[in-house]
């Protein structure tokens, strides 16, 4: 099969086209140019995008790692040159999370159907490879140098060394013994141990049935006492619920009693109280409360002490107009007895005058005394009273009858709270009496001995029916005859498994054995090519090459008595190495016929100049059976082959 164009739209390829010579093609491109989205894209046309693969240590699987950037769906196309003519493969995807799953192959140029080139087959029927063959062989890149082990490898080195038969594998005929093993004897899933966990449980049902026997005879013990003991409890509970009726309605009637006594009470209570009121309104305060009596009392009282004073204070008798009266007499005596008229007439003037202001005052002054003693009348007679003392008397008795009044309020408010208390009582009592007790709930002798009895009653009929599943499972257990010939037939069963467990044992040490014999073979045949192809490359410095059973290599150098293990090689020397064990591989298990491509994705990076040259001259050897394909970052390569006509050298 020779590859002649590639078109992809596939991660950051977006339809770009890659055209490619029939021998040896150098692929020169610096990084991030898709180099490695090329080769992944070869492989995808071949066999597909497997969309069942999942991200691991930080990789993400190709149906996501390989989406196009611009968001189109993953497709591609590959025009390739078989034995049979021109093809072109197409891959393409019409549904989402079915990353190029659709495909045809056609011939080239035209839409005639390639027979005998499916989906599944296509890559294996045109490289004579399956996937894990390809990638373990001719898909050779920087970070996947390394040969690890396959049941298809296994299978083509065992075709090469024996007779030719690929469908053979020890990791599949060991997988398939191990399986069987593991059907015998695997934890508690194996035959064997199932088996003896079957054995274990017909013990114990042999034991249920002995113990179900003794466990029914208990129970009905058992029951017998709870019987009897929920008689006693039923007696109880009756005598208790009984005792309670009665004393509830002992304290229904006391409740009721109280009740009465406690009206008549509020009534006598209301008499003394309106008594006691009238009492009050019947006094000359009336309603108006003692604090408003005590402050128009002593109102009162100052007045009538100031009116007291006033009276007091005003003159008494004729005594202020006796000096003006003698000096007119004495004016007018003077003046008869010096006979002078004027003075005389000034005399009775005098006089006259000091008479009449006389009479005056003394009216004013009676005018005044009236008014005081009406003001003094006027309050006393408002009291009922003849003397200011009188009044306070009034007051105390007011204060008096309004202590009563008030006295009696509170014996209402009291009364009227005892009959509510009596009534709430009352009713407290009368409701269990009307609508039956609670025997059920609280903390009374009967409602302990309700529960006692429900109690009792659940434990009667717990005990019942597990005396009805012991006889259940006496009757379900069946005979144990029956029992012990199974255990019997199960024992010899136990036997056989165990013979075979020994068996497969052999058989999978004796696959072992043969195994390391047939690599015995096939090893040195690697081997053997992969040193000629290492001395090649490192110009003779190694000379000889080992593999160990799973395909890990061990180099010698000329000269040296032991060989060394890759890991103590350098990086560009160990990628010589296993360089050489591919190229082996790929002789030797590869068919010929097919001429599967030979893919290097940037597997020359870590080589020295020099050897870069002998590696480059090598694959110039190997396109002359098959297409080589070279992809690398550096222009050293792609230099090397300037200005030779054999080999294509394409500058992404």
């Amino acid at each position: 099969m020779i590859i002649k164009k590639m078109t992809a739209w596939f991660g950051t390829l977006e339809g770009a086209s890659l055209e490619l010579g029939e021998g040896l093609n150098v692929i020169y491109a610096p990084n991030e140019s898709g180099k490695s989205t090329w080769c992944a894209f070869l492989r995808a046309m071949l066999y597909g995008v497997d969309t069942g693969q999942r991200a691991r240590q930080g990789q993400q699987p190709d149906k996501k790692k390989y989406l196009p950037w611009s968001g189109t769906p993953m497709s591609g196309s590959m025009d390739v040159l078989t034995e049979d003519g021109p093809v072109t493969l197409r891959r393409w995807t019409e549904r989402a999370g079915q990353s190029m799953q659709a495909f045809s192959a056609t011939v080239t140029g035209t839409d005639v159907p390639a027979p005998g080139l499916t989906a599944e087959d296509v890559g294996e029927t045109l490289t004579g490879a399956s996937r894990e063959v390809f990638e373990r062989s001719a898909f050779i890149h920087q970070a996947g140098l390394g040969l690890t082990n396959d049941p298809e490898l296994e299978k083509r080195f065992a075709a090469i060394v024996s007779a030719g038969d690929e469908e053979q594998s020890f990791s599949e005929t060991d997988k398939r013994l191990r399986a069987w093993l593991r059907r015998r004897r695997s934890g508690r899933r194996g035959a064997i141990p199932e088996l003896e966990g079957e054995m274990a449980r017909v013990r114990q049902e042999l034991d249920r049935i002995d113990q179900a026997g003794r466990a029914v005879d208990d129970l009905d013990r058992e029951l017998a006492q709870a019987q009897e003991r929920q008689v006693r409890l039923v007696r109880q509970m009756e005598a208790a619920r009984e005792a309670a009726r009665k004393k509830a309605l002992a304290d229904y009637r006391a409740a009721k009693e109280r009740t009465e006594r406690c009206a008549q009470a509020l009534a006598g209570a209301q008499e003394a109280k309106a008594r006691a009121v009238e009492a009050v309104k019947g006094t000359v305060f009336g309603a108006m409360g003692p604090e408003k009596a005590d402050e128009q009392v002593r109102q009162d009282m100052d007045t009538l002490t100031d009116t007291a004073g006033a009276l007091t204070a005003l003159p008494k008798g004729w005594l202020p107009v006796i000096p003006p009266a003698v000096a007119g007499a004495l004016w007018l005596g003077a003046a008869v007895f010096w006979q002078n008229p004027v003075a005389i007439a000034a005399g009775g003037a005098l006089f006259l005058a000091a008479a009449v202001a006389a009479w005056l005052w003394r009216r004013r002054i009676l005018d005044r005394r009236h008014a005081l003693e009406a003001a003094r009348r006027h309050i006393l007679d408002g009291y009922d009273a003849s003397a200011p003392e009188d009044i306070l008397a009034r007051l105390e008795e007011y204060e008096d009858l309004w202590a009563d009044a008030r006295d009696a309020a509170r014996a209402q408010v009291q009364a009227e709270r005892a009959l509510d208390d009596a009534r709430a009582m009352q009713k407290a009592a009368e409701e269990p009496v009307l609508n039956g007790l609670d025997f059920v709930h609280g903390d009374s002798e009967a409602a302990r001995a309700s529960r006692a009895v429900t109690a009792g009653q659940a434990a009667l009929e717990g005990l019942r029916e597990r005396r009805a599943m012991a006889e259940g499972q006496v009757r379900a257990l069946g005979d144990g005859m029956v029992l012990r010939s199974d255990l019997a037939a199960q024992a010899a069963r136990r036997e056989e498994l165990l013979v075979q467990e020994q068996a497969l044992a052999l058989a999978a040490e004796s696959m072992e054995q043969a195994d390391m014999a047939l690599r015995e073979k096939f090893s040195p045949m690697v081997a053997d090519q992969a040193a000629a192809l290492f001395a090649r490359l490192t110009d003779g410095r190694y000379d000889e090459i080992t593999l160990a059973r799973d395909l890990s290599a061990k180099a010698r150098r000329t000269g040296d008595a032991v060989g060394r293990e890759s890991d103590y090689l350098s990086q560009g020397a160990k990628d010589q190495l296993y360089l050489a064990l591919r190229l082996a591989v790929c002789a030797l298990a590869l068919p010929a016929e097919k001429a599967c491509p030979i893919i290097l994705d940037d597997a020359l990076a870590a080589f020295d100049r020099e050897r870069m040259g002998r590696a480059l001259e090598l694959m110039k050897e190997q396109s002359a059976a098959r297409q080589v394909l070279v992809f690398t970052c550096h222009e050293r390569e792609a230099e090397y082959f300037a200005g030779d006509p054999d080999v294509t050298v394409l500058e992404l």
